[in-house]
């Protein structure tokens, strides 16, 4: 690629920011008020996306598990009132904010030593639409193809390894209203307003399978929400996740553990 184009010129502007809190709610408050001080310079921004959450502390009798949560975002086309700009946020207390390497990983490996995951494309495709989702919850973007251009071009897969992704994307934007009626009458005794932002990500991808994707067991697009909120969300999300799910299971009226068609 010519070093001059302006593709080029805008990727040597891109700064990636790793926000890491042991409260989400702060991480996802940060990323919001980065996303606005940003978008305000002229500048372009992907995320924030959630990566995976770690343990800090384990659960013992007297308090619960202690987890780290990490945004990531993507400053496209950055300019000298975005340097300014960021220079000038303060980072609240129980935040940090570093800028990292286009190689670096968003948040650290647990577990260096461990073996490599076996890659499942389905469930890769949910974890790229739930990250995508919880960005399009903060910027409801207006250009979809550039925000989908944005997302899929920092992915380790080549983009046609997401299809699945975008049809989750497309679908769950397409039928949100349906959606946030499920997910409300399901949510007893929690505000919609109160939900996790990733925790909502997980819940509207895994109703528009349940809702539109027939040819997929109900208990599979379960299980796997559970396992993506086990791995990016709160100690407590997993069972907040699977007792809505369940619930709306139970009114499908269809075999859970089969597809229908099979």
């Amino acid at each position: 690629m010519d070093a001059d184009s302006p593709v080029s010129a805008s990727a040597r502007a891109k700064i990636r920011i790793r926000i890491k809190s042991v409260d989400y709610r702060m991480a996802d408050q940060t990323a919001a008020d980065i996303f606005a001080i940003v978008g305000a310079t002229g500048a372009r921004v992907a995320g924030p996306f959630p990566h995976p959450s770690q343990m800090e502390e384990p659960r013992t009798a007297l308090r619960d598990e202690i987890r780290a949560h990490f945004r990531l975002l993507e400053i496209i086309g950055s300019n000298q009132k975005t340097v300014d700009a960021l220079r000038r946020h303060n980072v609240p207390a129980g935040v940090e904010i570093a800028i990292i390497a286009p190689d670096v990983a968003a948040a650290p490996a647990a577990d260096p030593s461990a073996p490599p995951v076996k890659r499942n494309r389905r469930h890769d495709s949910r974890v790229a639409a739930m990250q995508f989702l919880v960005s399009w919850e903060v910027q409801r973007h207006a250009d979809m193809v550039t925000a989908l251009f944005d997302f899929f071009s920092g992915r380790p897969q080549p983009r046609e390894y997401y299809a699945f992704a975008e049809e989750l994307v497309q679908g769950v934007i397409r039928d949100l209203a349906l959606i946030d009626e499920v997910i409300g009458k399901y949510a007893k005794n929690w505000a919609f307003g109160r939900i996790a932002r990733v925790d909502l990500a997980i819940l509207r991808v895994a109703v528009f399978e349940l809702m539109r994707r027939t040819d997929i067991p109900p208990v599979v697009s379960i299980n796997e929400a559970v396992d993506i909120a086990k791995e990016f969300s709160t100690e407590e999300s997993k069972r907040f996740v699977n007792g809505i799910l369940d619930s709306y299971k139970e009114e499908l009226g269809r075999d859970p553990r089969k597809a229908e068609g099979n």
